[in-house]
Parts: C-alpha cells; structure tokens; sequence
C-alpha cells in the first residue's frame, strides 16, 4: 500500500489524475470505451476539459452543435456524488478530497487527525467515514453461510459492550437509553448508584478463522440468539460454545455442538472444544470501539462492529486501499 506523500503524487495529484485512476479501478465511466449517450439529445458523449476556478477538470459534453452538454465525471457512481432536493449531482467536494478521506479511513486515521491534515471540518468527515462504513456493512452482509468442520468449528459467544468505572467509583448509568438485561444470572451491583441499572449493550459473535459476524443484540436469550445462528450457518456445521443455556438447542437444529465449561477449563480435555479465538476477538474489537473510540453511540454500534469485521476479513490485504475501492465499485456500481 503506498504511502500518503506516493499517494498524493500518483493518484490525487490533481483531478485529471483522480479520474485516470478511478476509471481504471472502472469505478467511473470513461465514454472512450463505453459509449455513454447525452440526456438532452442522445448523441455519445465525448471526454474533454474544462476551466473550473483556474484548473481544469475532466467531464464529458455531447460533441453535437447546438446541444454541447456537458456531464460531470463523476456520473455514474453514487459515492462520489449525491442528489440535491432539485435531482441534480451536487458535490462540494472534489474527487481528489474525496480520495484523500477514504485513504484516512482505511489507514484508521482517528477524525481529530484527518481534520488537521486534510482541512476539512468534522462533520465532514463524520459523514465520509460513516459512508464508508456503509461500504463494510454491505460486503459484510453479502457473505454467504459459514461452514464449521472439525479442524476448523464455529465459535459463537456472546459480549457486553459497556464502559467500566476505575477503582469502581463514578455513576455507571447512561440514563434509559439502553437495552435494560433479563438475564437471570447477571449480579445486580448498584454500589449506592441511584436508579435502575443499564446492563448492556449486548453483541452476539460467530467467528471462524478471520470470518467473523457481531450483531448488536437487545437481549442474548434464545429466541434472539438461535435465528441468527440458524441464518448464518449451514446446515450440519461444527459449533463450539461455552454453555449458555440458549445455545442449548443447536443439536436438535441440525448442528454438530460442542460445549466448554469456562469454569472449569479454557479448552475442554475431552472434546478439545474452545472459545479462544473469538475471546480474543472480543479484546480487540473492545479495545478498538470502547478505548480508542471511548465509545460511540448506541445506533452507531453495529456499524463500527461491521467495520471490525471488515477489517478482519481484509487482514492480510498486501493493498487495503486498492480492495476497499473494489468494494465501492462492488456496491455502488
């Protein structure tokens, strides 16, 4: 993956070379090689320049005389533009600051940094990077049913996603806003905290190898549980769990389960069935979400926890810029 200064001096160094670079990853159209057709009159649109506050910008105009209109570069591709009320491509920024942001994101530039950096404004910024989250969300959800075998199970287990108080002083609460928990067997510790205590929010994980699905759950009961586990396994899959009782089914389901019990071993002697690997899934993806981040907000959970499964599934990537912009054109073409 190229370096910031390699970046800028191939790719954004002005528009004409973002352009170049998009169509040939074929996020953009180039009318040289696929015939595109004016709005107004029909006729095929050509490539050619134009003057823009002193630089010159790539677009497309219909070469016919009398009609000559003119169509931005970017058409055609939903990322790099939106609709304004009026139905017309409308972008303040340019396609060179829109690739500089996505570069950001995938090098996981926190938004403080990228701020500095890029000159934009934070709310900016927010936006493109929950833009491009949209993009993991939707790879992650196009992926097909997890296969657990013998040599390779499914883990599944469960998490809870809050914040933890130091030396267990200061109010734990976060008002009604969160999931309250059922759970029976949850300690109630109000520790002179006033008020009704928020258990939660709960996140439900599959993981195999570097294939792994969080859920932000409201409660971890079995009837939320099961028809997850049901959607994204097949059929005859090897499952390895701890022993919570709604995991208690799964046999009866059609799949091959296997229990842990964590209070008496971490790797069962007998069977050898573990939770391991998504237990140390979970420590990262806290460490990310809850002491990088300090924590986002409920409705944002579930995207940043399809962001971390992304990563996951890109980890050995030799270029994570150049297949996140594949999975733009993926989704957005």
């Amino acid at each position: 993956m190229w370096t910031h200064a390699e970046f800028v001096r191939n790719v954004i160094y002005n528009e004409e070379t973002a352009v170049a670079y998009l169509r040939e990853k074929n996020l953009l159209d180039d009318p040289e090689v696929v015939a595109i057709n004016c709005d107004k009159c029909g006729s095929v649109m050509k490539n050619k320049r134009r003057k823009v506050k002193g630089s010159f910008v790539p677009v497309m105009r219909c070469p016919v005389k009398g009609c000559q209109t003119f169509k931005s570069a970017r058409t055609g591709n939903s990322f790099f533009h939106y609709s304004d009320l009026n139905n017309k491509t409308n972008c303040k920024l340019s396609l060179c600051q829109i690739l500089d942001i996505v570069y950001f994101f995938v090098c996981e530039t926190p938004i403080k940094y990228a701020e500095v950096i890029t000159g934009r404004s934070h709310s900016t910024l927010v936006d493109w990077y929950n833009m491009c989250r949209e993009v993991c969300t939707k790879i992650v959800q196009q992926k097909g049913q997890m296969v657990g075998t013998t040599t390779e199970p499914i883990q599944i287990d469960e998490a809870r996603f809050a914040g933890r108080r130091k030396y267990n002083r200061g109010r734990l609460l976060q008002g009604n806003l969160g999931p309250e928990s059922t759970d029976s067997e949850a300690e109630i510790e109000n520790n002179r905290n006033h008020g009704n205590r928020i258990d939660g929010p709960w996140v439900f994980g599959l993981k195999k190898g570097l294939d792994c699905r969080y859920f932000f759950v409201d409660r971890r009961d079995r009837n939320t549980l099961l028809p997850i586990i049901i959607r994204e396994c097949a059929q005859g899959s090897v499952i390895h769990s701890d022993e919570w009782p709604a995991y208690g089914t799964l046999n009866s389901h059609g799949f091959l389960h296997s229990t842990v019990n964590h209070q008496r071993h971490y790797v069962d002697p007998n069977t050898g069935t573990h939770t391991q690997s998504i237990e140390r899934s979970w420590l990262d993806a806290k460490i990310k979400i809850l002491l990088t981040m300090r924590g986002t907000a409920i409705h944002m959970l579930q995207s940043h926890l399809d962001e971390y499964c992304y990563r996951m599934m890109r980890k050995e990537s030799v270029d994570l810029y150049s297949d996140f912009l594949n999975d733009i054109r993926e989704v957005y073409r």
